[in-house]
């Protein structure tokens, strides 16, 4: 059962995280990661799983700094193609 839902919340603080830094850029990455810590904090409630929350804690902020630094890594490999393509014409 703990697996279970550690499988799933670190799938949607994985998704969360990558597409608002994506799509939306100008949130900066501190509070997008701070939101991530509170959704362990909530989720560890939510299925009685007080004595795990330092450990959830700790999980969303490790994925969603890995989700964030692809998303942005990501953007800027789109933003240096995008600059070469148009050095070229």
């Amino acid at each position: 059962m703990l697996s279970v839902y550690f499988l799933f919340m670190g799938s949607i603080v994985l998704l969360f995280s990558g597409l608002v830094s994506f799509f939306v850029p100008k949130v900066h990455s501190l509070v997008i990661v701070g939101v991530s810590a509170l959704m362990g904090i909530v989720f560890s409630y939510t299925y009685n799983l007080s004595r795990f929350v330092f450990f959830a804690v700790i999980v969303n902020v490790l994925l969603s700094l890995v989700a964030v630094g692809l998303s942005r890594f990501g953007r800027y490999l789109k933003n240096k193609a995008d600059y070469e393509m148009a050095m070229d014409k």
